[in-house]
C-alpha cells in the first residue's frame, strides 16, 4: 500500500511542476532513474511535439554554426590582442592556462591507483533519431 500511495504522491507532485522548470528536470530524473528495457509506443499526439523538437535542434545548430563564424571573424580581426572595442562593445579573448590530469597514462602507469579514485555515476541520455 506504501507504494502505491508514493506513486500517487509523485504523480501529483509531476503534476504541479511546470514542464521545461529546472524541478521538473531534477523530477523526472530522479523520478524515473531506474529504467526497463522494453519499448513504449507513445501516443501519436506526441508525434508534433517531436516534429517541432527535430526543427528546434536544427535551428541551434545552424545557429551555433552562424555564431562560430562570427567569433572566427572577430577574432581574425583581434590576432594576438586579449581585448577589442567596437563602438560600445568589449571584446575579450584571454589566454585561459588550464592544468589537467591525463587519466590514459595514469591508468597505463598506476592502475592501481586510478582504481581506487575512480567513481561511477549513473544517468540517462535523452536522444531522438
Amino acid at each position: 500500500m506504501r507504494k502505491i500511495t508514493d506513486f500517487i504522491k509523485k504523480k501529483e507532485k509531476e503534476v504541479n511542476l511546470p514542464f521545461g522548470s529546472d524541478e521538473c528536470g531534477k523530477f523526472l530524473k530522479e523520478t524515473y532513474k531506474d529504467t526497463l528495457n522494453e519499448v513504449v509506443v507513445l501516443d501519436d499526439g506526441l508525434y508534433e511535439k517531436i516534429e517541432k523538437y527535430n526543427s528546434i535542434v536544427d535551428n541551434i545548430n545552424k545557429l551555433e554554426k552562424e555564431k562560430k563564424i562570427i567569433e572566427h571573424i572577430i577574432q581574425s580581426e583581434m590576432r594576438e590582442y586579449e581585448t577589442a572595442f567596437c563602438k560600445d562593445k568589449k571584446i575579450t579573448w584571454k589566454k585561459v592556462i588550464k592544468n589537467s590530469i591525463d587519466t590514459k597514462r595514469l591508468k597505463i602507469d598506476y592502475p592501481e591507483i586510478i582504481k581506487n579514485y575512480t567513481k561511477t555515476s549513473t544517468s540517462r541520455t535523452f536522444r531522438m533519431k
